[in-house]
């Protein structure tokens, strides 16, 4: 019955017979295989996690510990850290109120501990040539750390008016605290000056500024506007 059906489906359409038949088995590709030969893909394997459980567990203990930390001591840190150095360590402004004349006695600076002097241009008793002009001396002496006070009334190798260590008895002179006697192994150290357009100045002060004393401290001096030299 088939054939039959066939041969009556061929003699209607009227074909040629390379034209009969499905497309696959006129290219000659033959039925479809039942399975496919292709190895069937399976998974990858999942990668080793970046972080392991046992990281993660202690990152988040410590990130807790530090947090509870900076809680309990964050106040009080806050509290210490410094806003603003104010007296010795930082500037210290004088007026030119406070500055002595050229010569004149040493002047305490309590808030900047240190002692200033203004010098006469020329060559001091001493022997040491300077311009004239201010210099802040550290009142710390370099032996021991005492405080150094002047003594206007002291009087040593036929003058008066030094500055002397009541410690060891190291003692400077008042022209640029230059060492003269004593144990301490060099001269006063000395602060660093800013002049400022209105006459004042500014010293800065503390170990960081200090500069280590020398026979130069004389030449160290500032001169400043306003006052007459010589």
């Amino acid at each position: 019955m088939a054939g039959m059906a066939e041969e009556q489906q061929d003699v209607g359409l009227n074909l040629a017979p390379e034209a009969r038949g499905t497309m696959a088995e006129r290219r000659g590709l033959g039925p479809r295989p039942t399975e496919v030969s292709t190895p069937v893909a399976t998974p990858a394997r999942a990668g080793k996690p970046l972080i392991s459980r046992r990281v993660f567990v202690l990152g988040g203990f410590w990130t807790a510990l530090g947090l509870a930390l900076l809680g309990i001591f964050g106040p009080q840190l806050d509290f210490l850290y410094p806003r603003r150095v104010r007296g010795f360590g930082g500037p210290v402004p004088v007026p030119k109120s406070a500055i002595p004349e050229p010569g004149g006695e040493p002047v305490r600076i309590f808030e900047g501990r240190f002692w200033l002097v203004h010098l006469q241009p020329g060559v001091t008793p001493n022997g040491e040539e300077t311009q004239g002009g201010v210099l802040a001396l550290w009142w710390k002496c370099p032996h021991l750390g005492c405080t150094v006070p002047w003594r206007p009334d002291f009087v040593f190798m036929g003058r008066k008016g030094w500055f002397r260590c009541p410690c060891h008895g190291s003692t400077y002179t008042k022209e640029g605290g230059v060492l003269v006697f004593g144990p301490a192994p060099r001269s006063m150290d000395t602060f660093p000056i800013e002049v400022k357009e209105d006459g004042s100045i500014v010293v800065l002060t503390g170990p960081n500024n200090a500069r280590m004393g020398g026979k130069d401290n004389p030449a160290r001096a500032v001169r400043l506007p306003g006052f007459q030299y010589g």
